[in-house]
């Protein structure tokens, strides 16, 4: 029987694991990575960790154009429209791990993929 198979998700042991807690905030991935990856190292937990790591730096990325908008230096409607698509991004993100897939997010997947590929 597979480890996948033994252990439920949640488990330190599953490597599914450290895919789903890299989604929740750059601090999951920060724990993902360090405590669960590192320790059990699976080609579907490294896909997720690359695709939610660009996910989190476009984020960052949004957040500083947010706080240019505040100044009116940057529309905030363009903000608002990054920031939707990226939620809507992220929620496949997360459909794609909980229903055991790996397949790239629309956009940005392939793209982290290359950019990550030694991670």
């Amino acid at each position: 029987m597979n480890v996948e198979d033994e252990t439920y998700l949640g488990s330190p042991d599953n490597p599914r694991t450290a895919a789903v807690v890299s989604y929740i905030t750059l601090i999951g991935w920060l724990i993902a990575y360090y405590a669960l990856y590192r320790k059990k190292k699976s080609s579907f937990s490294a896909y997720h960790l690359r695709q939610t790591l660009l996910l989190h730096i476009i984020a960052f990325v949004i957040n500083i154009l947010a706080f240019l908008s505040l100044w009116h230096l940057f529309p905030h409607i363009i903000v608002t429209v990054l920031a939707l698509l990226l939620f809507i991004l992220w929620l496949i993100g997360v459909y794609y791990v909980v229903n055991n897939k790996q397949k790239p997010i629309p956009i940005v997947g392939k793209l982290s993929q290359r950019l990550f590929r030694d991670l």
